[in-house]
Parts: C-alpha cells; sequence; structure tokens
C-alpha cells in the first residue's frame, strides 16, 4: 500500500507557537543535503505522498533542491510554512510543491501574533496573496484551539476574500486540553459545508470519543507513514513515538496527532475509515487535492 511521509527538514524555527513543542526540542540533528537518498528509501518503503515539514522549512537554503528532489521521484509534495519568510523566497519556489499550507491561528494581528509568539501576521497574509499572484495552490491551515474556534466565521471569510482554501485541524497537543464539546464539533461541521472549507470528518469523530485508546489502539502509523528526521534517518511509528509500540505507549494515550492518525483511517473497515474516505471525496469535490 501507499504510505504518507513527513519529511522533518529542519527543527529549527522562527516561531514560537502556544501549542507547539518542536521549537523547544533541545535534541541536534545535522541536515542533510544528500535528499536524492532520503525520497528514494522513502519511494523504496511505499511514500508516495510527502510533506515538508519542521520546524520551518523555509529556513533551509536549500528547500528548491529538496522540492525538486521530491518532484523527481514522483511525489505528490506539499510544504508546510508559517509564511513569515515566503515573500523572500516564494519565486524560487514557484511550482515545486503541488500545494503550499500557510499556518494562520487567528484573523486579526493581535491574536495571531500572540499564538505565534512573534509578530508575524502583517508577513503571513501578504505572503498568502503573493503565493496566490504566483498561480500556487494554497491552503490555510487553521489550527483550532478552544479559544480560537470562536473566530471561525471570520476565519472562513478570510479565506474566502483571499481566494484560498481553509484547512480545519483541530489542535491535537496543547498542553492536555485538546478536543471539542459535542456543540463545538456541530457548528465545525455547519462551516464545512462551504465550497473552499475542508475537514476531516474522522478527525471529529475521534476527538468526540477521547483520541486513541491503548488497550484497542486506532493507530496505524507504523503500516500507513513514514518519518523522515533532519539527517535522513527515517524513525517508527512516528515522530512523536520514536522507537516504541504503535498506539500502546504513554504518549499514545488520547493521542489526535493527525498527520499519523488521519493516515491510520484509511486502514480496518470502521467509522473511521467511512467518515475519512468520504470526507476525502469531498475534499476532491471541492477542487482540493492535500
Amino acid at each position: 500500500m501507499s504510505k504518507t511521509c513527513h519529511y522533518y527538514v529542519t527543527l529549527r524555527c522562527n516561531d514560537a507557537c502556544e501549542f507547539c513543542r518542536v521549537w523547544t526540542d533541545q535534541e541536534q540533528y545535522q541536515e542533510t543535503t544528500d535528499h536524492e537518498k532520503v525520497f528514494k528509501e522513502l519511494r523504496i518503503r511505499g511514500g508516495r505522498k510527502v510533506y515538508i515539514t519542521g520546524g520551518e522549512p523555509l529556513l533551509r537554503d536549500d528547500l528548491p533542491d529538496i522540492l525538486r528532489a521530491g518532484r523527481r521521484n514522483n511525489f505528490w509534495v506539499g510544504l508546510m510554512t508559517n509564511g513569515i519568510m515566503y515573500q523572500e523566497v516564494g519565486r524560487e519556489l514557484k511550482g515545486l510543491a503541488h500545494a503550499i499550507f500557510f499556518s494562520l491561528d487567528y484573523p486579526t494581528m493581535e491574536e495571531h501574533d500572540r499564538s505565534r509568539g512573534v509578530e508575524c501576521f502583517n508577513q503571513v497574509v501578504p505572503a498568502i496573496e503573493f503565493a496566490r499572484g504566483l498561480g500556487e495552490t494554497v491552503i490555510i491551515q487553521f489550527t483550532m484551539t478552544r479559544d480560537s474556534v470562536r473566530f471561525l466565521p471570520e476565519m472562513v471569510d478570510l479565506a474566502q476574500r483571499l481566494g484560498v482554501y481553509l484547512y480545519l485541524s483541530p489542535v491535537y497537543d496543547f498542553f492536555g486540553t485538546q478536543g471539542f464539546e459535542k456543540a463545538t464539533i456541530a457548528y465545525i461541521l455547519y462551516f464545512a459545508k462551504r465550497k473552499h472549507v475542508l475537514v476531516n470528518r474522522a478527525a471529529l469523530e475521534f476527538i468526540k470519543r477521547g483520541g486513541n485508546n491503548l488497550v484497542f489502539p486506532r493507530c496505524k502509523a507504523e503500516e500507513t507513514t513514514l518519518t523522515a528526521m533532519p539527517d535522513g534517518r527515517l524513525i517508527k511509528p512516528c515522530f512523536y513515538n520514536r522507537g516504541g509500540v504503535e498506539g500502546r505507549e504513554a504518549v499514545c494515550s488520547s493521542c489526535m496527532r493527525w498527520p499519523y492518525m488521519i493516515a491510520s483511517f484509511s486502514q480496518m473497515p470502521d467509522r473511521y475509515y467511512w467518515l475519512n474516505l468520504y470526507s476525502r471525496f469531498d475534499a476532491w469535490r471541492k477542487g482540493a487535492n492535500i
């Protein structure tokens, strides 16, 4: 079967997001420049779709080479970025990713900058407009917390004004505060009906049921995903559980880490499988390939 790949090209970041711990990781990695080797290994192991992530990928001076290596090895390539540096390097990246995901947490400067720990709202929104002007497929990734979800109508309107997709991604690691009430999930699904709004319904159902269960784990990360670190080394089963038993370690309790769980939903014909399949169809119907 084909696998989804996550290539953490760097753990360095120019944000200090309140809901992300990657930027606090003290472990140092030498950043490989042999990207051809990394992608060939991912391809051999069944990789077909790769998300270039971090840290902040735009901090890599050789990011164009990374993206080209992915394309040469016949990957669908998605680039994840906070957008801060995009206007500086966007022309060099033009056409190298199939989709660019810009992280935007709030529709206002004050709230977004507070969430990110740096002043960047006035760089991100122009970067999105710049990418659109270059003809890129642009998706705003809206990480919804219990606080930011109240701004959902404004985020929907902002994405519509910018002419881009809005992907609703529930926060999955915010110091034990992740998860929504059923009424909030219904609220999210209401806005998901919009043509430019995308959400994975299996993820919302998974939230209702408390995430991964250690006794009967739904996680299938080892079978469905591949993870490459900045030094090119592959780890398993996932970035958060390095070398442990899939879905059964302490870190896996109530896990809602969507880069791995959504891929896991493609296994086993249960409610999550069918909701995930419907969500993929809905995104395709709206013209998005994520």
